[in-house]
């Protein structure tokens, strides 16, 4: 983990001024899709009037759904055809933006990625490992340099992780280190050779119990490389990764206890008590300035102080009930998006956006 050039560059996270960032409160604000059944996945800054975001569209969310913020409203910039879903993006420039997903082909769910060229939105090849195949998110470096992660299931066969890196010119498998039953949510770089990588390996699931393990993976511009983490109670899973430094990173989860938050020091993860009972997602704004996202039947929000987490509190939500998925800030401003309303055949879940207001 050498060789740092500033994180701001890779738009994986984005940094705001700690003090002023916080001193305000979530607020909701309206999406573009609504009234219409829709949750979105991920977020994306490129300014504070250029943001992206993503997730599904529909009551069975059979359609991958695309939003922008222009700095005045949030609009549908695109619906896309059945059987598709987006789960992850990320920004480079306003003219280089990446979404990944899935999308189901004669039966098959494979990878999907897209590209925003400044003009419009365009599929671009990306390869598939089996019969079930997810991308969860994506991260960019540079134009010729970016990576997904997510994972891949082939009937009677375990699950495995995906990796994949863009060169500039195609998308392409990279092998990493072994891992039984494993899937990987979350990406953070600081430099083309220094990215995370975490999610969970060891799942096993029957009628009552569900086990895994804390996964995370380490690029050193040459080779992936497992770095041991700890795990809490029997089923640990993380979703986000995120950091201020490369001996300053925070990945957060969940387990069958209660949300999970881990530190790295440059040398070792170490599990941080945390007052919610799950995270999906965080974005780091200083070492003491961290604010994470989740939820666990209505959404969370908590905040780490540079000493310990603190609830902080998020607005009613339609049915008291919801989730926050994805976190973005950029130029002083931040936002969370998820869904509310308890999905069911008789209501919708409708897409839900959080601004965090001074």
């Amino acid at each position: 983990m050498k060789n740092l050039i500033p994180a701001a560059a890779f738009f994986c996270t984005i940094f705001l001024n700690a003090a002023g960032t916080f001193a305000g409160q979530w607020t909701e604000v309206p999406g573009g899709a609504s009234p219409h059944p829709s949750a979105l996945f991920g977020i994306a800054a490129v300014s504070a009037n250029d943001i992206w975001a993503v997730g599904s569209w529909g009551q069975s969310g059979a359609q991958a759904l695309i939003e922008h913020w222009d700095g005045t409203n949030w609009s549908v910039a695109a619906v896309q055809p059945p059987g598709t879903q987006l789960l992850g993006v990320a920004a480079r420039s306003p003219s280089d933006v990446w979404a990944v997903g899935s999308i189901v082909v004669l039966g098959q769910q494979q990878t999907l990625v897209e590209h925003w060229n400044g003009q419009r939105w365009v599929v671009v090849p990306s390869p598939t490992l089996g019969t079930y195949d997810t991308l969860y998110a994506v991260c960019v470096i540079s134009r010729n340099d970016a990576w997904a992660v997510g994972y891949s299931l082939t009937l009677g066969m375990a699950q495995v992780y995906i990796l994949m890196h863009w060169d500039g010119t195609n998308w392409s498998l990279v092998n990493g280190p072994p891992a039984n039953s494993s899937a990987l949510r979350s990406l953070k770089a600081f430099a083309t050779n220094d990215v995370w990588a975490v999610g969970y390996k060891d799942l096993e699931s029957n009628q009552n119990t569900t086990t895994t393990s804390t996964f995370t993976l380490h690029w050193d511009g040459t080779a992936w490389s497992e770095v041991p983490s700890p795990n809490v109670g029997d089923a640990n899973f993380l979703n986000g990764v995120d950091g201020a430094t490369p001996n300053d990173v925070w990945a957060v989860g969940s387990t069958n206890l209660s949300a999970l938050a881990m530190h790295w020091d440059g040398a070792v993860w170490t599990v941080v008590p945390t007052p919610v009972t799950s995270f999906y997602a965080l974005t780091v704004l200083s070492s003491a300035n961290i604010i994470a996202v989740g939820g666990s039947v209505a959404p969370s929000s908590a905040r780490w102080d540079g000493a310990q987490w603190r609830v902080v509190p998020t607005p009613p939500v339609i049915d008291n009930y919801g989730f926050l998925f994805a976190i973005s800030s950029r130029d002083g401003s931040m936002w969370a998006v998820g869904y509310q309303g308890f999905p069911s055949h008789s209501t919708s879940a409708y897409d839900l956006i959080f601004n965090w207001t001074r």
